[in-house]
């Protein structure tokens, strides 16, 4: 990351992540309060890199169909994200990278992916265009990946 964190910034980072705001929010508040613009990405190596968890939002309770519907009404479109982004790990990493591997998007796009060695994450190759919640989710899953190495 190019931007320093003071700690006084990063207390913040903290509490916005217990009050559970997400990596877009945490994202943007860094910029408005703090002055320090980071990509998405760079924010959540900088949550993984200090330990810090979004606290998760309660889910809400499903809401029961009106008395007198009918079964019949057509049913309503499943997001994209209903599906699972599947992101994979190279066995053998190419050269000039720390890691490198390749994603399944539910909507059928599909890319390889490197980060290098000075971190900066890059796209080998993409097929399709991923929706802004696949790639959120891609984004989401390849940090837990990384963080699970």
């Amino acid at each position: 990351m190019s931007a320093t964190i003071t700690d006084e910034c990063l207390q913040s980072v903290r509490q916005w992540a217990a009050a559970g705001v997400d990596l877009n929010g945490i994202q943007k508040r860094l910029q408005t309060e703090c002055g320090v613009h980071l990509t998405y990405m760079e924010v959540r190596f900088l949550l993984l890199d200090h330990g810090i968890e979004i606290a998760e939002a309660k889910p809400e309770a499903p809401q029961q169909p009106a008395a007198g519907s009918s079964s019949d009404a057509p049913a309503e479109a499943k997001p994209a994200q209903e599906g699972k982004v599947k992101v994979t790990l190279d066995d053998l990493q190419l050269p000039g990278t720390l890691v490198s591997g390749k994603v399944d998007f539910p909507g059928g796009a599909h890319g390889e992916w490197q980060i290098d060695q000075l971190g900066q994450f890059g796209w080998r190759a993409l097929s399709g265009q991923p929706s802004p919640d696949e790639m959120q989710g891609f984004q989401l899953e390849l940090t837990q990946l990384l963080s699970r190495m």
